[in-house]
């Protein structure tokens, strides 16, 4: 029954940060320069449980110091997080971490996917 139930979280945390980032991906794609960018800090505490300022001042040691506390299934998320947010706010140290997070993670499950390919080649065009 424990696992059931922890399978169910998990699974229930990845729809709801699914319907987030599509959130995130149609302000992005439907961005505006004379809009204002969303403010994506309720993504970093709602989902992750750490404030923006955290992902902004980490390094990549610490920050794999706290994915590693991570499901696997929460690390493709947070680096989309990070890109998205990178793109958004033109902030190339995320944009960095979002990079860093999508090698790490394509490196340990040894899967790799065309869209993360694809979002790294958009975070090298801006880096």
């Amino acid at each position: 029954m424990g696992i059931r139930f922890e399978k169910d979280t998990i699974l229930n945390w990845i729809n709801e940060m699914g319907k987030y980032m599509r959130l995130v991906v149609d302000r992005y794609t439907a961005f505006d320069e004379t809009e204002e960018p969303m403010d994506l800090t309720e993504g970093y505490t709602d989902f992750f449980k750490k404030d923006r300022g955290f992902f902004l001042e980490t390094d990549t040691a610490e920050l794999e110091e706290f994915i590693a506390a991570l499901e696997p299934e929460q690390i493709r998320p947070l680096a989309q997080l990070l890109m998205y947010d990178g793109l958004m706010n033109r902030d190339h140290a995320l944009l960095k971490k979002a990079k860093f997070l999508f090698e790490w993670n394509m490196k340990k499950t040894g899967s790799f996917s065309f869209e993360d390919f694809d979002y790294l080649s958009k975070i090298d065009n801006v880096l």
